[in-house]
């Protein structure tokens, strides 16, 4: 062999070796790049996992608490539904009551209302006509006040307003019903919505 052969073959031999190492060191760089990008891709995975998990807890409570809040309505509906059922048929049951019991409950709503002045009854047309005689002096001395009956009826179905002066209770059946059904409402709203 030549000496100019030799000097190739050297040239050949290192640019040989020192491609080998530039290749080993490029593979050696792309396993550090690829193990690197793929811990970055695993830690994004994992962090997408946990959002997507934290999410669907978020949904999940929101539909539970909707839901709840939906059957709570429901039941609120469902209940205002009997209340008004049951206070129909209170309204019907006083309405039929014997002319003796009727009237002792107005006497028990004028007593509970009574003024020490003057005072005056007003009833409708129907109850005016069925009053029992005596009915406000009855009253009268039982209060020790005077009690007079109006001769103008009132337009209400049953029940009376009780006026003292400036001050009007209203005694009429739908008023009494009305309150009871707003209180018996309120009631069941704290008891359903107290959570």
């Amino acid at each position: 062999m030549s000496g100019l052969d030799k000097i190739i073959s050297k040239i050949l031999a290192d640019a040989q070796s020192r491609g080998e190492l530039e290749i080993a060191a490029a593979k050696t760089d792309a396993e550090l790049f690829l193990a690197s990008e793929a811990s970055l891709a695993s830690a994004q995975a994992e962090k997408r996992i946990t959002l997507a998990k934290v999410d669907a807890k978020a949904q999940t409570a929101r539909n539970r608490s909707a839901a709840k809040l939906q059957t709570k309505r429901l039941l609120l509906q469902e209940r205002n539904r009997i209340i008004d059922g049951v206070l129909a048929d209170v309204r019907a049951s006083v309405a039929a009551l014997p002319d003796t019991e009727y009237f002792l409950m107005l006497e028990r709503f004028i007593c509970a209302h009574a003024q020490k002045e003057s005072g005056t009854v007003i009833l409708n047309k129907r109850d005016m006509s069925r009053l029992p005689a005596g009915f406000a002096s009855s009253l009268s001395s039982e209060l020790s006040t005077q009690l007079t009956v109006s001769e103008t009826p009132g337009d209400f179905d049953a029940g009376c307003v009780l006026i003292y002066g400036e001050v009007e209770y209203n005694g009429t059946l739908d008023a009494l019903i009305s309150e009871k059904k707003d209180e018996l409402r309120d009631l069941l709203n704290k008891e359903l919505f107290s959570e």
